[in-house]
């Protein structure tokens, strides 16, 4: 062994380990023996390296609680290849802190995981249950929890969640603080299943009732004339988004929704049938959708794709994706839609709008309700969806070109 080689202590009965100030070089160069054998840190008395014949592990021993009576406790630490050195100084100090407290880090408390840690875990759960709008979902949840992230989940108050659902509305949108509130209340009570605490700190929260006059303010918003959409597709000239602009134009083209749209795919196309499959795992009904596509819905894909480079259905990648990363579905939603809001002048202007003028839209056209109502994917109710497996395509398909031919006047 050379002189600059490390000089170590196999531990025995009676025997302790070498104790100097470990570097990730001396992590990195420590070698196995024949015994397990141990390397302590001078920088944080009770920090070991631990070599074994397979692994290297950093622990920890110190006193639950103070004064010699103190029970003695050793902690693994984790895995060199795992967690790095100055990882594990930190880890730690903080153990050595609770130890001091009484607190065992090695029991489980309650509330104690952080936010951003929960969140993980929850994609995970609604990955698993095959959850459509998870994406989405967690967006809303991360970007709004933000500030909240490194806290640990028992310390976020019911006055925290509704400050932010406050903000959200004040900035202007609505619709957005709805979907955090709801999809907080999912995320704390999966919280609460799990016994990560005690209660949702959301349990029993309602919005305030509306009054009369917020009622009327809060209609939803729907095009009824020809009128309101010639002003539409005018203000959707607006949005500076080529892409955004061709979304929302889809959208009242085939009155699907939001995210069956936003994360459509090229392959999902057929070109010779002009049908538009949406997989069952995308759809709110979890059944596979098919969609007619009429001349403008063709005209406007073929155009989408000269614009993007993509090849229609050569490749599974998605016809709308983010401009900063191709794989990622268009998002920012209330964003996007600020300055065709503006320019057709009423702030109550949707997506989910466009999907009820075109369920309205059929209906004035002279559509029947039961092809109606399988245009937009609907489940058909009682009995007749347990045993009505007909697909009426050929009826689909009349509607759409009736609705198409309607929009294709309104656009000259």
């Amino acid at each position: 062994m050379s002189q600059t080689a490390l000089k170590i202590v196999q531990i025995g009965p009676k025997q302790s380990a070498q104790r100097q100030s470990l570097t990730e070089a001396k992590v990195r160069n420590a070698k196995p023996h024949a015994q397990r054998y141990e390397i302590n840190d001078k920088d944080v008395p009770g920090l070991a390296l631990r070599i074994g014949t397979d692994a290297k592990v950093y622990i920890l021993r110190s006193r639950l609680g103070t004064g010699r009576q103190a029970k003695r406790v050793q902690i693994k630490i984790g895995d060199t290849r795992t967690i790095t050195l100055k990882q594990a100084r930190d880890l730690a100090r903080s153990h050595i802190l609770d130890l001091r407290n009484g607190i065992d880090p090695r029991v489980p408390q309650t509330g104690a995981i952080l936010t951003a840690r929960l969140l993980d875990l929850y994609e995970q759960d609604l990955i698993a249950r095959q959850i459509v709008r998870t994406t989405d979902m967690m967006q809303s949840l991360r970007t709004n929890l933000y500030p909240h992230r490194t806290r640990p989940i028992g310390d976020l108050s019911r006055l925290d969640l509704t400050a932010i659902i406050d903000g959200i509305e004040k900035s202007g949108r609505p619709g957005a603080a709805d979907y955090f509130r709801k999809n907080a209340t999912g995320f704390l009570n999966f919280a609460a299943d799990k016994g990560h605490i005690p209660v949702s700190p959301l349990a029993g929260y309602r919005r305030p009732r509306q009054t009369r006059a917020q009622r009327l303010s809060d209609e939803q918003w729907t095009m009824t004339s020809p009128e309101q959409v010639k002003r539409f597709l005018k203000a959707l000239n607006t949005s500076p988004d080529p892409i955004y602009q061709a979304l929302m134009r889809l959208t009242l083209l085939t009155g699907q929704r939001r995210n069956e749209i936003a994360h459509m795919r090229w392959a999902e196309l057929d070109r010779k049938t002009s049908l538009w499959t949406i997989p069952a795992d995308r759809t709110k009904a979890a059944t596979t959708h098919t969609v007619p596509l009429g001349p403008l819905s063709r005209a406007l894909l073929k155009d989408l794709a000269k614009l993007t480079g993509a090849k229609p259905g050569k490749t599974d990648a998605l016809i709308f994706p983010s401009a900063r990363a191709p794989n990622t579905a268009i998002s920012g939603w209330s964003k996007r839609i600020i300055p065709v809001r503006k320019a057709y002048g009423d702030d109550r202007l949707s997506i989910h709008g466009l999907r009820r003028t075109y369920r309205t839209g059929l209906t004035e056209l002279g559509v029947d309700f039961d092809t109606a109502e399988r245009m937009i994917g609907h489940k058909r109710p009682g009995l007749a969806g347990t045993y009505d497996k007909s697909t009426i395509l050929e009826r689909r398909l009349e509607a759409q070109r009736i609705w198409e031919d309607y929009i294709a006047a309104l656009s000259g």
